[in-house]
């Protein structure tokens, strides 16, 4: 059982926003977390998880600032472990979220997207984590019992595919609990250093 400090230690963590673009219009990569998972049961979410020590002095994406790269190959390595799916494509930063106080785990969060046309892998190598791993029309992961969190990065994402715009790294998004509750405030992730 965690005590209250060890509940309010706030984890790095990376989810990616995996796209597909071979169809009439985008679909979302997402699945369900287990009834029995202490953080989030039963929602459905993007692939993703906690940041750990290898991700930290692995290889580096050379297209991320420094301090961005370990959030990045937690992300790919998340998506590996969790879909079967191993990605070498490009991630963009998509958005930034820091659980609010009080839940029973926290997580500072970077989003990324990656863009495929096409299932790019056999998604029977996941490890189990998430189950009913689908791809879902933008509407159709709507309709999805989803955090908020999940829901707010997915109308971020929405919003770019939909319009066909490009990210702008000098407003990512990034969500975090203020003194109005839960906010939005627009952050520049090409930075040296992490936002705050």
């Amino acid at each position: 059982m965690q005590d209250a400090d060890e509940a309010a230690t706030i984890r790095d963590a990376a989810c990616v926003v995996l796209v597909d673009h071979a169809g009439a219009e985008p679909r979302l990569l997402m699945g369900k977390r287990h009834a029995d998972q202490v953080f989030l049961p039963s929602k459905w979410v993007f692939p993703g998880g906690r940041v750990d020590d290898a991700d930290r002095n692995a290889g580096a994406f050379l297209d991320l600032p420094h301090w961005l790269r370990a959030f990045g190959r937690a992300a790919v390595r998340e998506l590996a472990e969790e879909t079967g799916i191993a990605w070498v494509g490009s991630l963009q930063p998509l958005a930034r979220a820091i659980t609010p106080p009080g839940r029973v785990r926290r997580f500072d969060t970077w989003f990324f997207l990656a863009e495929t046309r096409g299932d790019p892998a056999d998604r029977s190598g996941g490890d189990g984590e998430l189950l009913d791993l689908g791809w879902f029309s933008i509407d159709a992961a709507r309709r999805l019992d989803l955090p908020n969190i999940t829901r707010l990065v997915l109308d971020d994402a929405a919003s770019l595919l939909c319009a066909k715009e490009k990210i702008d790294p000098l407003r990512t998004p990034f969500y975090f609990y203020g003194v109005a509750g839960f906010e939005r405030a627009l952050i520049d992730c090409r930075a040296s250093a992490p936002p705050p």
